[in-house]
Formats: C-alpha cells, structure tokens, sequence
C-alpha cells in the first residue's frame, strides 16, 4: 500500500485540529497516528515529527479540550476561584467526555492546565496553606474534581432507577440500615447540588486547616 501523500498547507496546529476532531468523535479506542494520517492524506511520522510522540499528541489534545471551557483568572476570592475551576472541568466533562479521561494522565496538558493550576495553587496560598501542602492539596484537588467530573459523565450521579431500588431494597435491615435510609434521597439526587456540596466540603477543610494554624493570642493582662 502506497503511503498518502502529505497536504500542503496541513501545519502543526491543523494537524492537532484534525486529531482532536478525531478523537473527540471515535473516542480513543478508535484513534491512532496511523489512522490520523490515512483519514487526513499524510504520512504518519509527519505527526510524529511535529509532535515527537503518540503520548505528546494526546497532551496536547487534552490542552486543546481544556482551552474549549471559560477558564476562571485569580481573584481576591479564593474560595469563588476553586468553585470556578472545578465548574470549568465539570463543564469539560460535559463537552467532551470521549477525551476527558486524558487529563488524569498528565502533570499538565500545557498553557491551558498551567493557568488552571495557577488559579489553584493561588487560591490555596491565598487561604493560609504552606506551600509543602499546597502543593499536595492541589493535586488532590484535581484528583477529585477530575473523578467526580468523569463519574458524572458516565452515569454514576444520577438518580436510581426502579431496578437500583429493587436491589437494594433486598438488603438486610440490620446490615444495611444507613443505605436503606438513604434510597428516597437516592432516587430525588440533585446532581448540581451534589456538586456544589462537594466543592463545598472542600473549601471548608481548607479553610478549617488553616484556621487551625492560626495561633491563639491569651488576654492581655496587665502588669499591677
């Protein structure tokens, strides 16, 4: 089989346009260079070239998919500035769910998750954490926000259905009380609520760790 001929004009950024189409539409089960280069007319280490690897083609991909979403700059408000970050990757999970899953693969996809993280780790400065555990809690921070994004995407938060009810209304009483409880909850599951608690709960452990640091000042007494 010939190889196909390279395009005029295809540089590296319609290179990375046409892929993210490509993953975007057949997810990455279906994706390759060489699928790429036969579905665009060139040769396959024509994308290697520009981008040195399959792996550095799907990081940039992943940027590609997070530049899609409004991006929330640093405010002086560094609890709205976590809630604005973890809503622009729930938003991208909603967008493009057959690539978000990249983004758990990578330190960083490049400029976009650079300015992301910087919100972050600016936020979590800003509220009092040292940086050793700023460091580590914003990490943690796109661990959650990245899981919770991808379970939503595929159906986890959601409210049960009649066969969900079903099972778990078999359970023991005694063993599982505390799940039998919450099954009309279950059923009436707000999903945006859901979320906003979670963000929430994150915010206040920030805020109580911090707190906890702060050291208590005694009275003052004064000298007789």
């Amino acid at each position: 089989m010939s190889r196909p001929r390279g395009r005029r004009g295809l540089d590296k950024n319609a290179l990375l346009e046409a892929a993210f189409d490509m993953l975007s539409r057949d997810g990455e089960a279906g994706f390759s260079v060489r699928k790429l280069g036969l579905r665009i007319g060139v040769d396959p280490m024509t994308v290697l070239h520009h981008f040195g690897s399959k792996d550095e083609l799907l990081r940039r991909i992943a940027d590609r998919a997070l530049a899609t979403v409004e991006l929330p700059l640093p405010s002086a408000d560094w609890r709205a500035d976590l809630r604005n970050v973890a809503a622009a990757y729930r938003d991208l999970a909603h967008r493009h769910p057959r690539l978000f899953h990249l983004h758990f693969r990578f330190h960083a996809t490049g400029p976009a998750d650079h300015a992301s993280s910087e919100v972050v780790y600016r936020a979590l400065r800003s509220a009092g954490l040292p940086d050793a555990e700023t460091a580590g809690l914003g990490l943690a921070f796109y661990a959650f926000i990245l899981g919770y994004a991808l379970a939503e995407a595929e159906g986890l938060l959601r409210p049960i259905g009649d066969e969900d009810e079903a099972e778990l209304r078999t359970l023991d009483k005694l063993t599982y009380p505390a799940t039998l409880a919450l099954i009309p909850a279950f059923k009436a599951l707000d999903r945006d609520a859901a979320f906003g608690a979670s963000i929430d709960a994150f915010i206040d452990g920030v805020s109580c760790r911090c707190s906890a640091r702060v050291p208590h000042q005694l009275p003052h007494i004064a000298a007789p």
